[in-house]
């Protein structure tokens, strides 16, 4: 019986941290090469619900960890990756100053710090990323190179124990050639 309870709340607890009807995604993605560097353009959709912008209000420190990876796709074999990083944009709501703090880290080192006042730019910033010349491919062709990329939203542990995250489904592109392009 304690068994049977022990598996019912456990359902419970899982279900209560169910993903929304709108599960966040990454759009837009396009990754253009243009002499022997891709530059990496992708946007994630519905990131922000009613909770993490209550997260950011409360003045927590919240986070979004995208992971982009260059690889070369090789049919009924293993991929040969050639590259990949982390992206970590985190935001943190100053009560004093009413503004908001963005980060933008780059592989765990800082990129570029800004401030916000109004909640609609940061969620612009904090899900639109433009990476200009992101990867070194080299002498590779660029159509038989592929990118992908997942967000990372929200890291956890359920009931102290169980790794528990949120993440994307992976989005993958063919990269195509900036000389190719009209």
């Amino acid at each position: 019986m304690r068994r049977l309870a022990l598996c019912i709340l456990l359902f419970l607890g899982i279900s209560a941290f169910a993903a929304p009807n709108e599960e966040p995604k990454i759009e837009n993605l396009t990754a253009i090469a243009n002499g022997g560097s891709v530059s990496v353009h992708f946007d994630l959709a519905t990131a922000f619900d009613k909770r993490r912008v209550d997260q950011i209000g409360s003045g927590a420190s919240t986070s979004i960890t995208y992971v982009v990876e260059i690889f070369r796709s090789r049919p009924y074999w293993l991929d040969e990756g050639i590259g990949r990083t982390r992206i970590e944009v985190a935001a943190q709501f100053n009560s004093v100053t009413r503004e908001y703090l963005l980060t933008y880290r780059r592989d765990r080192k800082l990129v570029k710090s800004q401030t916000f006042t109004d909640l609609a730019s940061l969620e612009k910033a904090m899900t639109v990323i433009d990476e200009p010349n992101l990867f070194d491919i080299g002498g590779r062709r660029p159509y038989k190179v592929k990118v992908r990329v997942k967000a990372d939203l929200t890291r956890g542990w359920l009931l102290y124990f169980i790794p528990w995250e949120v993440s994307t489904r992976w989005k993958e592109i063919r990269v195509t050639s900036a000389e190719a392009k009209p």
